[in-house]
């Protein structure tokens, strides 16, 4: 299991992080952040491995978005900057913010046409034999197919392990986006998961297991970010010598 760490790119002590840090491990990042930004060159450098996400998400609430041009700007990045390293791309699945699904398969289809590495995300919404179909689809045979570990999907825990095994049965590696519960990671063997709790609890005033106060963690942000990084590439570690044997890696 490789945990990949997202929101790097995103945050402002990036440049005090990365000076401090020679290698990186897994890396998530987002498009939306990206196409604006000079990190990504960085990330990707230092980076073993990459996946990109579409950030449909990171848009305010409400704000009108023309998503196929934005579809065919993150096509053309795909287009322009794949290489090796980078694993993936995920979709544009905007279907649970109330968006037809064909009109999310329309888009899938644009980005599809530049890359074979586009990885569809299902959701509930969607049904289960949807699920089924996409994994049994010859087109992502040996590839990497999506589900959510966020809770408004309302996926039972007990459950997970039914779609890490329909998607195995049917050569597919699978990830599972926004999971790092170790209730879940210790017992589901995920070919891939990624979370961005390692800034989240910087934020809120941990470092790791480390309680240092919201004052503390806002007075020496660059610093109490550069030590929860640090213990986020423990956890990528630990995960991926613990499903190593499993995943024959």
């Amino acid at each position: 299991m490789k945990v990949f760490l997202s929101a790097l790119e995103a945050s402002p002590e990036f440049k005090e992080i990365d000076k401090k840090i020679d290698k990186y491990l897994y890396n998530l990042m987002s498009y939306y952040y990206i196409r604006n930004s000079d990190n990504y060159k960085a990330i990707l450098d230092k980076s073993k491995e990459i996946l990109i996400d579409s950030g449909a998400y990171s848009f305010q609430k409400g704000k009108r978005v023309d998503w196929e041009r934005y579809t065919k700007e993150y096509a053309d990045f795909i287009h322009k900057h794949d290489e090796e390293k980078i694993l993936g791309y995920f979709e544009m699945d905007i279907d649970p913010a109330g968006y037809p699904y064909k009109y999310v398969l329309r888009l899938r289809e644009i980005l599809m046409r530049k890359s074979n590495k586009i990885i569809p995300v299902w959701h509930k919404n969607r049904g289960i034999e949807d699920f089924k179909d996409m994994c049994k689809n010859p087109i992502h045979k040996d590839r990497i197919v999506a589900i959510t570990g966020f809770k408004n999907e309302d996926i039972k825990d007990e459950d997970y392990i039914w779609f890490v095994r329909y998607a195995h049965a049917h050569n597919c590696k699978i990830h599972c986006l926004g999971m790092t519960r170790r209730n879940i990671l210790d017992k589901v063997p995920f070919d891939y998961v990624d979370s961005s709790s390692w800034k989240q609890q910087s934020l809120h005033g941990k470092a790791g297991k480390i309680k240092v106060g919201r004052s503390f963690s806002k007075a020496k942000r660059h610093e109490v970010m550069y030590y929860s990084y640090l213990e986020g590439m423990k956890m990528q570690i630990e995960y991926y010598i613990k499903w190593r044997n499993y995943h024959k890696d």
